[in-house]
């Protein structure tokens, strides 16, 4: 019997702790549940017959390659590393990344406490002329909040979902540079292969225009004949006209996309008809790829984090 008497207070000075531990792993953060996708399951429902994970094969595997990998052209990869290089949307993407880890950082060191330690020693004569050595040392815990009901976790899983959510911003930012790089690029090619044919039209009118006049003045053509040649020929020049300027506006937005003037020893690049990228995909994609866009991943990220902002609120 008195046994027991001696355990029960032993018993009571746990309850505490216990609390303090039960506490310690409570959370208010909402249960996070991902909004189904207003999608159809398949982006066709011709291909409904066919395996949605055979026919997402192709499309996860253009989804993983690299930009060195997707695109063949040396050319078009060297404009691309200059812009990835140059581009101030990029530059502050990453900085805006190298934020937000700091700040995941000070969040994430609030859940530990700050320790600190000293240490001293003196020496001295004593009033009997002997030598003394003192030595004190010091441990302090300072600024820690005991994280009874989780606003500290919370506070830190929201940072760390910023984090996340500006990586994939950076993501963002960097695809969609590469995409209008390249599409400028190929119109720029295609531009080349438009201005060669015009250029081909104009010879072939001024030759017809030669021919035509030859016979007006020997009488084997109308004056008719002859206007018509002199419109078509105008019509050529006009088209030449304006196939340059189009050609000098998608130049200067290539170089405004590179970010400085095209270098002189740019490698030599592929024709249009050359240009080969993914082969086509098949129908039946599932709609569940959308998700790895790094705009959606984003704005889930972002979500998570004001769901975690939500339960350090509460905490509070």
């Amino acid at each position: 019997m008195s046994k027991s008497r001696m355990q029960h207070p032993a018993l009571l000075r746990l309850v505490p702790l216990v609390a303090a531990l039960a506490l310690g792993g409570c959370s208010f953060i909402p249960t996070y549940e991902r909004p189904a996708a207003p999608v159809a399951p398949k982006f066709s429902a011709e291909a409904s017959q066919a395996p949605a994970a055979a026919a997402s094969t192709p499309v996860r595997q253009a989804a993983d390659m690299e930009w060195q990998t997707f695109f063949k052209d040396a050319r078009l990869k060297r404009l691309i590393e200059l812009a990835l290089q140059n581009n101030r949307d990029l530059r502050v993407a990453v900085l805006n990344i190298e934020q937000t880890r700091a700040q995941f950082q000070v969040r994430k060191a609030d859940e530990l406490p700050t320790v600190n330690a000293g240490i001293a020693g003196s020496r001295g004569p004593t009033t009997t002329g002997a030598i003394t050595s003192t030595y004190t040392a010091g441990l302090s815990v300072t600024a820690y909040e005991l994280d009874f009901f989780g606003r500290v976790r919370a506070l830190s899983q929201a940072a760390q979902a910023q984090l996340l959510g500006t990586e994939e911003a950076r993501k963002t930012v960097q695809m969609a540079l590469i995409a209008s790089l390249a599409n400028t690029y190929l119109n720029l090619l295609a531009d080349d292969e438009l201005l060669k044919v015009t250029r081909d039209t104009l010879a072939t009118r001024e030759e017809s225009l030669r021919l035509t006049r030859l016979k007006f003045d020997n009488e084997a053509a109308s004056q008719l004949d002859l206007s018509q040649a002199q419109s078509a020929l105008e019509g050529a020049k006009a088209s030449l006209a304006q196939q340059t300027r189009q050609r000098a506006q998608d130049e200067n937005a290539l170089v405004l996309l590179v970010g400085q003037t095209l270098p002189a020893d740019l490698p030599a690049g592929l024709p249009l008809t050359a240009q080969s990228l993914v082969p086509d995909l098949p129908t039946g994609v599932p709609s569940e790829l959308l998700t790895r866009r790094p705009d959606v991943r984003q704005a889930e990220q972002v979500l998570l984090a004001n769901n975690a902002n939500i339960g350090a609120a509460r905490a509070a």
